[in-house]
Order: structure tokens, then C-alpha cells, then sequence
């Protein structure tokens, strides 16, 4: 079998669809599966990552994305594709072009890793034209595909609401070598020179508007300074204001992006709470790794797999119940909670589960093909 995958979003401060896509050419190195990867870079180059052959071809820069980019010809994406004869194409969290790489030559697959209703919900304009292109693109883009891939049953329902039928629900899962309680590094505190006894609070993702940053902060500063200390990571638009707040907080941290999981993996199982303000999210992928390395997470309650510990989410989406949520987290929190909220993401969520079920999607798809 032959399985080529392309996506926009794959570049040095990419978050949860790369993140998929490397465990996926983990999970391959040693599978009897020829995977191949096209991405959008500065330049056209070709190279290996594991097993997997990589092609990065010219693109342009995607503004106020914080580095996201876009290929530069859908042209030369089909002659790869016509040139490597793949059995199935997965389309990863980009829709306009399903269309045009529509074939009866292969299984043209898309996970939908990008909720359209929540990105259209960020652009201003009257909610009349933002239901038009909800639609358009869902009934016109997302229904040419063979097979549509969700993270979570509540994405699954809201397509099938629209009349689609192959639309399925495959997990993702998280590593538990990487993720896990044991990372924690016993001189946290003093790296970060935070005060012992105090409740740290973890933020790692996009510094974008669609993460309801401002709220997360306003809440924050509502917060005793002697008693929480907020640790935030990543990269984004909002990078600067982040950064400018921390100068003015002395119990607010940013870290900048962290490259490396075990680096991550520290800061996850060092941490406390790990909390979030986004109002939408596909499945949350940072949840379940903050939660397998023992952090209570705090966050609007959204359905979703990655939420299982429902008395410290937050239903009435507001700043009030969010602060409520933090307090009672805290007063809640104890070695033995975090080892059970660890433990049960570890025994329920696994990469080797998630891939398992796509290949035995994928091949089950290809013998009904044929």
C-alpha cells in the first residue's frame, strides 16, 4: 500500500496536525506501507524523515498565521501524485483543494483536523455570507471526497448533519513513553523562579484569537499572585502581547515554542492545571497530553473525548465560571487525582490504537474499491 499525505500545516511551530503526522511516520518506520509527505516550503527539495519520503515544494507565506504557508502551484502537487501512483491521498486540515485532486485512481481520504464552522467564526462579515461559505464548502468541497476522517463524534454529527455519509470517527491518541507523570523535573520551581506552594498553570498552544487568549488572561489576572503563577508556551500572532504581559506580571511565564516533546513533556508533568479558554476545538490533542502527565485541565466544556473529567470543565461559557473552575481545581487537586486523570489517558488513548484503526479503515475502503 501506498499512502501520501498533504497538508499546509507542517512547518517549525506547527501544533496538532503535525504532531499527528509525525507519530504517523513513527508508526510507519517499520510497516510494509509507503508513506510519502507534501508539504509547502521556501523552496522545492525532497528528503527522508524515519521512512518517509518528504516533498517541500515552493509556497508563499500565509499572513497573520504566525509562519503558516500556502503551495505555490496545485499543479505540481498532482504530478507528484501522478508520478508515485499512491493508493489513497489524505488531505489534511485544507478543503479548497479537494476537488481538484479528486481521482478514480485513489482513495481520496480527508481528516478533517480543522473545524470550518469554528475558522469562518473568526472572520468579520455578516453571519449570512459566513453560512454561505459554511455550506459551500462542506456541500461543494468536503462531500467530493471518498472518505471524511473526524478526531471526534461531535465533528462526525455535525457533517452528517449536512447529509454527508462517509464521514467516520478515528480518535487520536497520545505517547505515553513521552507523556507521562515521571517527566516532572523536581527543580521546576527554582528554573522558573517560581515560589514553592504555589499552583502553576499551564497554556501551551497557539498564541491566536480562535484560542480565546484575552479571556484566559483576563481570568489570570482576576487570580491571587501569590498563589498561581501561569506558565505559557507556543507561538502565534498574538506572540507579542504574550510577551508583553509577561514583562509586566511577575507570576506569568512565557517559554517561547518548544521544539522537542521531552521538553514539553517536562513542562506538562511539572505543572499543575492546565488550562484553556478556546470556545472551539476539533479534539484538543494538547489535552490529552497535558492530562496524561497528570495536569487537571480546566476548559470550556466542548464534548469532546479529550474531556473526561467533567467537574472541572466549564459549561456556561463565561469569566466568572472559568475562574470558578481554576479555584476549584486547586482546592481540589492531590498527588493520588493526578495519578488517576494520568492513568486513565494512559490506558484509553494510544497512538498504535489511532493508526491501527486508519490502516484497517483505509484497507477495509480499498478491497470495496476494487
Amino acid at each position: 500500500m501506498k499512502l501520501v499525505d498533504i497538508t499546509p500545516y507542517f512547518h517549525s511551530k506547527s501544533g496538532g496536525i503535525k504532531r499527528y503526522l509525525l507519530e504517523k511516520i513513527k508508526y510507519f518506520r517499520d510497516k510494509d506501507i509507503e508513506h510519502l509527505l507534501i508539504i509547502p516550503g521556501k523552496e522545492r527539495k525532497s528528503y527522508y524523515l524515519e521512512a518517509t519520503k518528504v516533498y517541500e515544494l515552493p509556497s508563499f507565506p500565509l499572513p497573520l498565521t504566525g509562519g503558516y504557508r500556502f503551495f505555490s502551484s496545485l499543479a505540481e502537487i498532482k504530478e507528484i501524485l501522478q508520478r508515485e501512483s499512491p493508493d489513497i491521498v489524505e488531505v489534511g486540515g485544507s478543503y479548497q483543494i479537494i476537488p481538484y485532486l479528486k481521482s478514480h485512481k485513489y482513495l481520496l481520504s480527508v481528516f478533517y483536523h480543522s473545524d470550518i464552522k469554528a475558522d469562518l467564526f473568526l472572520i468579520p462579515g455578516p453571519q449570512r455570507l459566513k453560512n454561505f461559505l459554511l455550506e459551500h464548502t462542506i456541500r461543494k468541497k468536503l462531500s467530493k471526497a471518498d472518505i471524511i476522517l473526524t478526531p471526534s463524534k461531535k465533528q462526525e454529527e455535525f457533517l452528517k448533519g449536512f447529509g454527508l455519509e462517509s464521514v467516520l470517527t478515528i480518535n487520536l491518541g497520545v505517547d505515553t513513553q513521552t507523556f507521562n507523570p515521571s517527566k516532572k523535573n523536581p527543580y521546576f520551581n527554582r528554573i522558573l523562579g517560581i515560589r514553592e506552594n504555589k499552583y502553576k498553570l499551564l497554556y501551551v498552544g497557539r498564541l491566536s484569537i480562535e484560542k480565546n487568549l484575552s479571556l484566559l488572561l483576563e481570568v489570570f489576572q482576576h487570580l491571587d499572585p501569590f498563589l498561581f503563577h501561569l506558565v505559557i508556551a507556543g507561538d502565534g500572532p498574538l506572540k507579542r502581547k504574550v510577551e508583553g504581559i509577561s514583562k509586566k506580571l511577575p507570576n506569568l511565564t512565557y517559554l517561547g515554542y518548544i521544539h522537542k516533546e521531552e521538553e514539553l513533556a517536562e513542562l506538562y508533568a511539572s505543572c499543575d492545571i492546565y488550562v484553556s479558554a478556546s470556545l472551539r476545538e476539533t479534539y484538543g490533542l494538547s489535552f490529552l497530553e497535558a492530562q496524561a502527565c497528570g495536569c487537571i485541565l480546566v476548559a470550556f466544556d466542548m464534548g469532546l473525548e479529550t474531556q473526561p473529567f467533567k467537574e472541572f470543565l466549564v459549561r456556561e461559557m463565561n469569566q466568572e465560571e472559568l475562574y470558578n473552575a481554576i479555584i476549584r481545581a486547586s482546592n481540589t487537586l492531590s498527588l493520588s487525582l493526578k495519578e488517576a486523570i494520568s492513568s486513565y489517558i494512559i490506558n484509553n488513548f494510544s497512538w498504535t490504537s489511532t493508526f491501527e484503526r486508519l490502516m484497517g479503515v483505509y484497507s477495509g475502503r480499498l478491497l470495496t474499491k476494487s
